[in-house]
């Protein structure tokens, strides 16, 4: 064969494969008539093109629709814009039948109805797969989605890859979109179809994750009338104070913690989401136990019984730090409950150990409810300074204003360790036992301390005041009174008991009984406490033990300052009474302010 002929065949052999390869246009009837009318019959979809209409043969054989609509009945999913194209299966072509293998869905504007798609007769739809042949896969790209009767949930820059080749497989989506301006990735999910819609039980598996939360799931699924899912769970925050500040998903102290975990075999019915055996992580804890979400009820209510070794729950207690200013004084901020109220809750925690702010408990059993406007905490038991102690503290919204409640009580709990870890001085120790009662109405941390009101008792036993040796003290006043106040620092003051009351009332607490005794001195106290300005005035009056309550005190001290810089000092006037010299200087009882004075008398 001549070179010239060989040439001839290789240039029409290209030119029909570039023509093969080249997209026709196709006209209105024909080809293009007859796909319509094949997505019509097979998929129930009906396909409407504005646009152009091309088919090409190489190398696979394709079709491509511009500016077209796809249209489930009922409006349950409408797609509009963009470009649809579609590969041909070849056989069938060449027994001239039009069979799709894969849609691929481009730049298209989905709309979709929750109600309508729940309507639908999937049954039908999804027809026996063993006896039909459908397409393997639908791809949409660089799309959006909108809801006609779910309007949070609309998606832009939607990514979808959907395969399902034949009924003995499972179909599996992988995709993502952009929801609330962050990226959703669906990394896998896998379902049988035809089981689920013929009420069978479906093997099921999904993974899907966020920039702060991350969901994987495994296990069987069963729809009908009493729909269920069961399996195995993870999920994951890396931080839930960002992903409901994200999602706006409403969640107990929501916007108080951190990083959470759970883990374990879960079930889910129409009424309750349950893990009756999970495993929870918070922040660096470990906590076993049961935790449940009820659906039946107005609002959802998590539920949960739960116990850990150690427990910090210190991120539930900033907003009380955040109660006082940079300056010290008390916020001005209005407090809101709605971020941490945001879905009820009923929880019960035990810990061998646990922190609450500066508070570190041993053997605590404690229960937390949440609901509309309302914080409830309790310590029913609680292991405290080598003591015990139990308390309940309420905050409830009402009327746009918020009332604290709050009461304890503790025994056997050493008072000087307990100073040390609030970062107070270690200026006193023994063995303290009480009660307290405390409330306040108002808008903000300052509005609720203007108007509190309380009562609080406290004894200590066998104890000591640190820093100051009040019989040392009364035998220098003794002999040299006027020299006392500038050497009195230093030494201990051992007592057998120490105690005091304390009633609240607007803000002001008034010292109602206080006293002091030990083996060689004894010393009554009295005075007020500004919680408002955080300041306190009080006197101690010192005498040696066994001295009559009629008789005046050998020494008077002044307590004084803010609660932050507390003074102590011996009052300078009782140290000059008590001195032979100077005390005919002073009359021996006070005169009014309006009566006029001794006068001297010049000899």
């Amino acid at each position: 064969m001549s070179r010239r002929i060989v040439l001839l065949i290789a240039l029409i052999s290209l030119a029909v494969l570039g023509t093969a390869a080249s997209p026709w246009t196709l006209p209105g009837g024909g080809l293009s008539a007859e796909l319509m009318q094949h997505v019509k019959e097979k998929y129930g979809l009906d396909l409407t093109v504005r646009g152009r209409s091309t088919f090409a043969v190489l190398p696979i054989p394709r079709v491509k629709f511009e500016d077209v609509t796809l249209q489930f009945p009922d409006q349950a999913v409408r797609a509009e814009g963009g470009t649809l194209r579609g590969e041909l299966r070849l056989l069938p072509l060449l027994l001239g039948r039009i069979e799709l293998s894969d849609f691929d869905l481009t730049e298209t504007r989905i709309t979709a109805s929750l109600q309508a798609l729940q309507s639908v007769k999937w049954a039908e739809v999804l027809k026996d797969r063993t006896s039909e042949t459908y397409a393997r896969r639908l791809i949409i790209n660089k799309s959006t989605l909108r809801w006609t009767d779910l309007n949070e949930a609309n998606l832009d820059q939607f990514n979808l890859v959907l395969h399902w080749a034949d009924a003995a497989e499972p179909m599996t989506l992988s995709g993502s979109a952009r929801w609330r301006d962050e990226v959703v990735s669906l990394e896998q999910a896998s379902v049988f179809p035809d089981l689920l819609v013929s009420d069978r039980i479906s093997p099921f598996a999904l993974t899907l994750s966020t920039h702060s939360a991350r969901v994987t799931a495994e296990g069987e699924a069963q729809l009908g009338l009493s729909p269920r899912i069961t399996g195995e769970s993870t999920v994951k925050a890396k931080s839930v104070r960002d992903f409901t500040r994200w999602s706006g998903v409403e969640l107990p102290f929501g916007s108080l913690l951190r990083a959470v975990s759970l883990a374990g075999e879960f079930s889910m019915d129409r009424r309750r989401l349950s893990w009756p055996a999970v495993s929870v992580t918070l922040g660096d804890d470990k906590l076993e136990g049961t935790v449940g979400v009820r659906f039946d009820t107005e609002r959802p209510v998590i539920t949960g019984t739960l116990a850990a070794d150690t427990l910090n729950l210190s991120d539930l207690f900033a907003p009380f730090s955040q109660a006082r200013t940079s300056s010290g004084a008390w916020s001005e901020e209005n407090i809101d409950l709605t971020r941490t109220t945001g879905t009820d809750l009923d929880l019960r925690l035990s810990a061998a150990s646990a922190s609450l702010g500066r508070l570190s408990l041993d053997d605590m059993a404690a229960s937390v409810l949440v609901q509309p406007g309302r914080i409830e905490a309790s310590i029913g038991r609680a292991g405290f300074q080598d003591g015990s102690m139990k308390g309940r503290l309420s905050l409830v919204r009402e009327d746009g204003q918020v009332e604290l409640k709050s009461q304890g009580t503790f025994t056997g709990v050493k008072i000087a360790p307990f100073l040390v870890a609030m970062g107070e001085p270690r200026w006193i120790t023994g063995l303290a036992s009480g009660q307290f009662s405390f409330e306040g109405l108002g808008k903000n941390p300052a509005d609720v301390i203007r108007e509190a009101q309380g009562r609080s008792s406290i004894e200590i036993v066998d104890g000591e005041i640190v820093g100051i040796a009040l019989d040392d003290a009364l035998r220098r006043v003794d002999k040299r009174p006027l020299l006392a106040s500038l050497n009195w620092k230093g030494g201990r003051t051992p007592f057998d008991k120490a105690q005091a009351q304390i009633l609240v009332k607007d803000g002001v607490g008034e010292i109602v009984e206080a006293h002091l005794k030990g083996p060689t001195v004894q010393a009554a106290l009295q005075g007020r406490v500004l919680l408002v300005d955080r300041t306190i005035s009080l006197t101690a009056n010192v005498s040696p033990a066994g001295a009559p309550a009629s008789q005046s005190p050998a020494l008077v001290f002044n307590v004084m300052g803010d609660w932050d810089n507390v003074a102590v000092s011996p009052q300078v006037r009782s140290l000059i009474e008590r001195s032979g010299a100077a005390k005919p200087l002073f009359p021996s009882e006070r005169v009014p302010a309006d009566a006029q004075r001794p006068q001297a008398v010049a000899q």
